[in-house]
């Protein structure tokens, strides 16, 4: 079954589905971000953080996955080479978001196969192994309910796609208009996708807007749009392209967007600003950094943001959050 939002139709519930004024938070609160140097590490790409360690993807290293005691940040032991062998990726690894259970996910080992670890004594132990049907453009991956895969299917297919693990089959997604140039990264429509247990976010990278979709019926719960003036992306433009939203974490209790409001190239190391809502759709906290993160993860048990910045290779981030209420 799939839930078509055409821009029509979007025209006649925007009254009902969202609240289209100017975001107001709870409180603002300027950040003091850490850098730690890492060693082992070049260029990281995913992160995630499962009890208490924090496993990172590196693109431009021998093995691909690091492990990283939190809240320390104490390397521990890197492993995942490319190649066809045993234990080796096939693909370059990517981390599936898991709030729902104590297991780290990865695709990648085949095109076809998604691996669930569990931590013992540190080390990683292959507890599952899942063998999708078919081979897809899987992005911005979730595990949720622990056998429920949440992804956008951009660029293949313009949309959020629901697999039951276990059943080996699709069972709902979200589609998405894609305007008539056909480039899917340069739609008005383009987001990211997070998800927990019980809801699935998309935040828009062109305009200011976050839809929040129930992840059992897929259908969508409310959209909350701020004031701002959009401006059309123009294809093949990454730099000059007014950019909103380009990164978006879900946790338990709220989910966090990061968020430019400009271009690229005019972005600075401490231009971004991370919003925080609850999954109501309500502003909660906004953050600005000495240093903002472009990947992060957040431990909410204990207020902690883990990420990295382009701008300090061989680093990580670290800082501490005030408790949100």
């Amino acid at each position: 079954m799939k839930h078509t939002f055409y821009l029509i139709f979007l025209l006649f519930t925007v009254t009902s589905c969202n609240n289209k004024e100017k975001f107001v938070f709870n409180k603002t609160e300027s950040i003091h971000v850490d850098t730690i140097p890492i060693q082992n590490l070049i260029s990281p790409v995913f992160m995630t953080l499962t009890d208490e360690i924090l496993t990172v993807t590196s693109y431009h290293s021998g093995p691909m996955l690091h492990f990283y005691k939190t809240p320390t940040l104490k390397y521990l032991y890197s492993t995942g080479d490319k190649g066809q062998g045993p234990g080796e990726f096939q693909l370059f690894p990517m981390i599936c978001q898991n709030t729902c259970s104590n297991k780290l996910y990865i695709w990648g080992y085949t095109p076809l196969s998604i691996n669930g670890f569990v931590f013992h004594n540190d080390s990683l132990v292959l507890a599952e192994s899942y063998t999708l049907k078919m081979y897809e453009t899987f992005n911005q991956l979730h595990i949720i309910q622990d056998s429920i895969f949440i992804y956008s299917a951009i660029p293949s297919d313009f949309s959020i796609k629901k697999y039951d693990l276990k059943s080996n089959r699709e069972v709902d997604e979200i589609s998405f208009n894609l305007e008539s140039h056909n480039q899917p990264f340069f739609s008005s429509n383009y987001g990211y996708v997070a998800a927990n247990r019980s809801f699935i976010i998309y935040a828009y990278h062109y305009k200011k807007q976050i839809d929040i979709y129930d992840a059992v019926s897929m259908k969508l719960k409310k959209q909350i749009i701020d004031e701002y003036h959009y401006e059309t992306p123009v294809f093949d433009d990454n730099d000059n392209n007014v950019q909103q939203y380009i990164n978006i974490v879900a946790g338990n209790k709220y989910f966090y967007a990061l968020y430019r409001g400009g271009s690229r190239k005019n972005s600075t190391v401490n231009s971004d600003v991370l919003e925080v809502f609850d999954y109501n759709g309500n502003p909660v906290s906004k953050y600005t950094f000495n240093i903002c993160p472009q990947i992060f993860i957040i431990d909410e048990n204990n207020h902690i943001l883990y990420g990295y910045s382009s701008h300090f290779e061989n680093h990580l981030l670290k800082c501490s959050l005030d408790p949100l209420r």
